[in-house]
């Protein structure tokens, strides 16, 4: 099946509280951390993030395991981001974005309009399986530190 068979998008983890463009707490690095444990054997193919450091910070210790380099997804253009995920050839993409971004992305991937993240949650996890013709199921979990 060409495309990635999965897409995991997760909110970035906990930001310091100053500045434009913070970076992660020592809570937000744990969790990043954590991330990169869960997900090293998943079968990533492809790391995604926004401009923004947090993302990036999150992302880095699984792109890290993997020796990948994260490619970064411009602006709020959902159908624009599914196009470049969907451009993976194969396995699973990882996506960390923001409040704003995740729930838009996985109705554009076809998996509804259901995922709401709150303004205090880091810890929401999705799983959408595309089934290769349009469709697609999403799982919503928690990874907790």
């Amino acid at each position: 099946m060409p495309g990635p068979s999965t897409v995991v998008l997760v909110r970035h983890a906990e930001p310091r509280s100053s500045g434009t463009n913070p970076g992660l707490t020592a809570a937000g690095r744990k969790r990043a951390e954590l991330l990169g444990v869960m997900l090293q054997d998943a079968g990533v193919t492809a790391v995604f993030t926004s401009e923004m450091r947090r993302t990036q910070e999150t992302a880095h210790p699984l792109a890290t395991r993997l020796s990948m380099v994260p490619t970064v997804l411009l602006g709020l253009d959902s159908a624009a981001h599914r196009t470049r995920i969907l451009a993976v050839p194969s396995g699973v993409a990882l996506v960390v974005g923001h409040t704003n971004t995740v729930p838009p992305l996985i109705a554009a991937l076809g998996a509804g309009n259901t995922a709401q993240i709150a303004a205090n949650e880091f810890d929401r996890l999705f799983i959408v399986s595309l089934d290769g013709m349009g469709g697609a199921s999403v799982l919503s979990l928690r990874y907790r530190v």
